[in-house]
């Protein structure tokens, strides 16, 4: 008996530090409907704001002189924009691919183009200080589409992203 009391203490004590650590979810883009929910973009922490900035830049959200959706609805304004690169800066000043998209004015081709992408869908999961980006994206290129899928996993500590796994830029790390 002695042993399943401990057993079940344990027990208590594991579900109570999983429930303090819970997880909280926010769908950008919804992977049936590939739609924006423009009303969770404009309510991110602005950390989660800054995260959405980066992937705007690196994904396009029916972008269309540059206006991409995503961007827009942050209240970022047109893409490339200085309150973008800003806020990528703030929260990412050694990420590789943030220096990379910031070099080139978060620039996105149009959906107009022969060459481009679009977020099919796009979500945050944030449980602790890990943030984990899940998201599928079209990259067309003269007719052929190639997806790429996430998640990319960043570190949030001392109000700064560390990149520990992304899949979307990878080859800038090698």
């Amino acid at each position: 008996m002695k042993n399943n009391s401990r057993l079940l203490l344990l027990f208590l004590l594991l579900t109570f530090y999983a429930n303090s650590r819970a997880q909280k979810t926010y769908v950008l883009i919804q992977k049936k409907s590939g739609i924006l929910n423009k009303a969770v973009a404009g309510s991110l922490p602005v950390s989660l704001k800054a995260m959405a900035a980066l992937y705007s830049a690196m994904g396009g959200t029916n972008c269309l002189d540059m206006q991409c959706e995503l961007t827009t609805a942050l209240g970022l304004g047109k893409q490339g924009s200085e309150a973008q690169k800003n806020l990528i800066q703030k929260y990412f000043p050694e990420d590789k691919v943030a220096k990379l998209v910031i070099g080139q004015d978060c620039y996105l081709s149009p959906t107009t183009s022969s060459s481009f992408s679009n977020f099919k869908s796009l979500s945050f999961i944030v449980a602790g200080d890990i943030v984990q980006v899940n998201y599928e994206l079209d990259v067309l290129n003269n007719g052929s589409v190639k997806k790429i899928k996430g998640p990319d996993i960043y570190q949030y500590q001392n109000k700064l992203f560390k990149n520990k796994k992304r899949v979307l830029y990878s080859w800038t790390e090698k």
